[in-house]
């Protein structure tokens, strides 16, 4: 009976030793580190703060498994060793799916800065299409070309960027192209405002009967400067045969002529750059051997024509 109760004792004893020296469950350990070691390069640029999570995890790991190996081989237990594994597996988890998700939404941002940059450029060669030619200077427009060829190129290479899966460098590519593509239609929109600008101010101007000669010409017979003159009819008795028009540069009149007096049916059958009204113009005539000055005033025409000087 003695033996008997003996041997149970010993095998107990054994169950205890043997339970109590169990090692400590290092595979799962180190297969859970290896997880998060292979997304730390990613982890860094998509996904940071969850994995300085997923550090601070691993770190409280590292401690309980250097803990457990200080302790005396019959006391260690490893319970909280093992339910810290499956924390760490599950904040790296988190990491995966952050830099999963960083990553998508990148790529839709991305895309849509490329739309929104297509659109800008678009917008731009129609506009430039559109400026007519007497009003934009040849240089102009090629620069304004040339700097939309660069942002399609940037464009091309935002693509390149993409399908590398280097998403950070193609979204900067991507605004850098939109920011280019908005300082041309930027460009544009001022200078169409200068343009509209100033034709509102030649029509003015035109209309309160300025003009500018470009040459000399011969005005009742006296030379009359190249220059700008404000118009003016004169206020004596007109001529049987047409109205003395005088040339007033700074409120002096430097010459006068005899202007020919006819209605807008009757001018309509020899001018061929349109109609006026109540404004003034200067036209060369005859491959540049006379200068007409016409002005209207309440649908009567006022024709000029000078000889060159």
């Amino acid at each position: 009976m003695s033996n008997r109760i003996l041997l149970t004792l010993l095998t107990a004893s054994l169950a205890f030793i043997a339970s109590a020296c169990a090692e400590a469950p290092m595979g799962s350990v180190n297969a859970v580190k290896a997880r998060l070691a292979a997304v730390e390069a990613e982890a860094g640029t998509y996904a940071p703060e969850a994995y300085g999570n997923a550090e601070d995890a691993v770190g409280q790991l590292d401690a309980e498994v250097e803990a457990q190996a200080q302790n005396f081989a019959l006391v260690r237990n490893y319970d909280r060793t093992n339910e810290l594994i499956g924390s760490v597996g599950t904040v790296v988890d988190a990491v995966e799916e952050a830099i999963s998700s960083e990553k998508e939404q990148l790529r839709t941002e991305t895309g849509r800065v490329v739309s929104s940059t297509e659109d800008e450029i678009a917008t731009a060669r129609v506009s430039i299409a559109e400026v007519p030619e007497h009003d934009l200077p040849e240089e102009q427009s090629m620069a304004w070309g040339a700097d939309l060829d660069v942002v399609e190129s940037s464009l091309g290479e935002t693509g390149r960027l993409l399908a590398g899966n280097q998403l950070i460098d193609a979204q900067n590519a991507a605004n850098s192209a939109l920011a280019s593509a908005q300082v041309v239609n930027r460009g544009i929109s001022s200078f169409l405002a200068d343009v509209e600008r100033l034709r509102e101010e030649e029509a003015a101007r035109q209309a309160r009967g300025a003009i500018t000669i470009p040459s000399a010409v011969l005005a009742d017979g006296e030379e009359l400067s190249a220059g700008m003159y404000l118009l003016r009819l004169a206020d004596d008795d007109p001529e049987s045969s047409g109205r003395w028009m005088e040339f007033v540069s700074e409120d002096s009149v430097a010459g006068r002529g005899l202007a020919i007096v006819m209605s807008d049916d009757e001018i309509s059958e020899i001018s061929e750059s349109g109609m006026l009204r109540n404004e003034a113009r200067v036209e060369v005539l005859k491959e540049a051997d006379y200068v007409r000055v016409w002005l209207n005033r309440d649908g009567v025409n006022y024709l000029v024509h000078l000889p060159l000087a």
